[in-house]
């Protein structure tokens, strides 16, 4: 019975492809060899009648399959009904098989017998037992067969659910094409593919970094009757804001809105931090308000989220107007809102005014300050040289029982290698080992630009050699400071020389360092070079400053 249902099924789905398509070819080759094996399996009786035409050998072959299959699917269903309450998701099986005994072809039989005597759900925790081994893993037939017998059974949810399961796994094995040609495959055969099988095509795309192909996927969506909904927009938006491409996001956002989702508060922090970040926190903001608008409940972590983005803008104002309007809505700032503002306060020149709103927190009974409130603290009074100050709230900070970490040591010293004492620097950066803190490349970035522009170039080398023997890796920052050092002694060549390995060594110059060179080679009457270098940077997308236009015009 089985073996006439299976070949019937077999026939018809060849009727069904268009002769046309090659990969319906390559779909029938992937189900020919199961169904000949399925019907070696079941199909003794019929064998049996002309068994004189066949070895002993043969015979006994075949029976020790039909066993093994079948012995198979006993355990498949023991396990799977070990509970007797409705099931919504596959169980996970605890079968005592050997993965490694088990050939490929078996696998498929008893997917395939499992589906048409025990049930979808049967043959689907079967199918997810065997792919918990890499054998079976990115083994295509079995997750075809598996789909095809679930769309036999009217199972389309979990036919859809299979394929899903397929792309993510070829997709982590780079199989990715492979995977989405079969899915395309499957709605030849009938398959109507569901919106959630679309975005995991779409979300592995993604995580290869493939946006343009992503694109094509989605345009694909509406070709092929799937329409997008709110997670297809996200997947897109989110993606491009993991890659730093803003307006793409912007793009996305856009018709999302138009399309009347709204994003998730996870997202909306997301996007925030993704905008601000590349300056455009005006545009953000709008966004934000109109998402407000369209029913997005805002939590204190977007509020801070858009507070930080305006106080690295210097709009203060703005962000404690935004503040009261958290307060209004009945959510209390906590204490990374808090430090968020003072931070900003501080940035602005405004440290008094950081200070009061830093002793209204220590005198709160919900929130106290935190190693990063009190770093800010002290980054603020090392900027307008009050350094007893930031000694003291270093010592204050201790009493309460927090730690100083390494961005404390370093603001710090900082501080006080500007303020030309070197000792009290060097003392803090001993300090830092005592306490269990390695000085990073910005610690020796502080002291060595300090260093330079006191014109102890000696030292500074010796320093960064001394860094450089317990392992520390420069980075972009140091290559510049180098190069000025060289360009304020007129020594072109050298400066060059260090831009030249900075890349190299894989590091974007800023438009600080192009800055440096260019301003150099116009004081040499270069003036070629100069522009040259300029026109390199504006290329590269670096919005040239003031200083920049200053240099060429002088």
């Amino acid at each position: 019975m089985v073996t006439h249902f299976l070949l019937h099924w077999f026939h018809g789905l060849h009727q069904k492809l268009p002769a046309s398509s090659i990969l319906s070819s390559v779909f029938l080759s992937q189900i020919h060899s199961t169904f000949s094996l399925r019907t070696h399996c079941y199909t003794l009786d019929e064998h049996s009648t002309s068994s004189s035409s066949q070895s002993q050998s043969q015979f006994q072959s075949q029976s020790q399959s039909q066993s093994v299959v079948r012995t198979i699917c006993s355990l498949v269903c023991q396990s799977y009904y070990q509970k007797t309450h409705i099931r919504f998701t596959p169980p996970k099986l605890l079968l005592q098989l050997d993965s490694e005994s088990l050939t490929h072809d078996r696998a498929i039989t008893v997917v395939a017998s499992l589906a048409d005597e025990a049930g979808s759900m049967v043959a689907l925790s079967f199918l997810y037992w065997a792919i918990g081994f890499p054998k079976f893993r990115h083994f295509m037939r079995l997750y075809i067969v598996s789909a095809t017998a679930l769309i036999g059974n009217k199972n389309l949810e979990r036919a859809n659910e299979v394929l899903q399961r397929m792309v993510k796994n070829f997709a982590e094995a780079g199989k990715l094409k492979e995977a989405v040609d079969m899915v395309v495959e499957m709605q030849n055969q009938g398959l109507v593919l569901s919106t959630q099988t679309m975005n995991c095509v779409l979300d592995a795309t993604l995580e290869m970094g493939l946006i343009e192909l992503a694109e094509n996927v989605f345009d694909e969506m509406s070709k092929r009757g799937v329409t997008p909904d709110r997670a297809t927009f996200k997947l897109m938006v989110v993606a491009c804001c993991n890659m730093g491409r803003v307006l793409e996001a912007e793009r996305w956002l856009n018709a999302m809105v138009e399309r009347g989702f709204i994003i998730d508060n996870a997202t909306c922090t997301l996007i925030i931090d993704a905008f601000c970040r590349k300056g455009y926190e005006n545009r953000i903001v709008g966004y934000f308000w109109k998402m407000v608008e369209m029913g997005l409940a805002p939590n204190v972590i977007n509020f801070t989220a858009l507070i930080k983005g305006l106080c690295n803008q210097g709009s203060i104002k703005q962000a404690f107007e935004l503040l009261e309007e958290m307060v209004l809505r009945g959510w209390k700032p906590n204490v990374y809102t808090h430090t968020t503002l003072i931070d900003g306060l501080c940035k602005k020149g405004w440290t008094e005014k950081a200070f009061r709103l830093f002793l209204k927190l220590v005198r709160s009974n919900d929130y106290k300050p935190n190693v990063h409130t009190y770093t800010a603290m002290i980054n603020g009074y090392c900027k307008e040289d009050k350094l007893n100050r930031a000694e003291m709230l270093l010592s204050r900070m201790q009493e309460q029982g927090l730690v100083p970490n390494t961005n404390t040591y370093t603001t710090l010293i900082d501080g006080h290698c500007k303020a030309g004492d070197f000792v009290r620097a060097y003392e803090l950066m001993g300090l830092m080992g005592k306490e269990g803190f390695s000085p990073n490349i910005y610690t020796y970035n502080a002291i060595i630009d300090s260093l330079c522009k006191k014109g102890r170039f000696d030292e500074a080398y010796r320093l960064l050699q001394k860094g450089s023997g317990h392992g520390l890796q420069v980075d972009g920052v140091t290559y510049t400071i180098f190069m000025s050092v060289h360009c304020r002694q007129a020594d072109t060549n050298r400066a060059l020389a260090f831009f030249n390995k900075m890349l190299k060594s894989g590091f974007m110059p800023d438009i600080h360092a192009y800055t440096t060179l260019i301003s150099d080679l116009c004081r040499q009457k270069q003036m070629k070079e100069s522009e040259r270098l300029f026109e390199e940077a504006v290329s590269l997308g670096l919005i040239p400053t003031k200083k920049t236009y200053t240099s060429m015009i002088c």
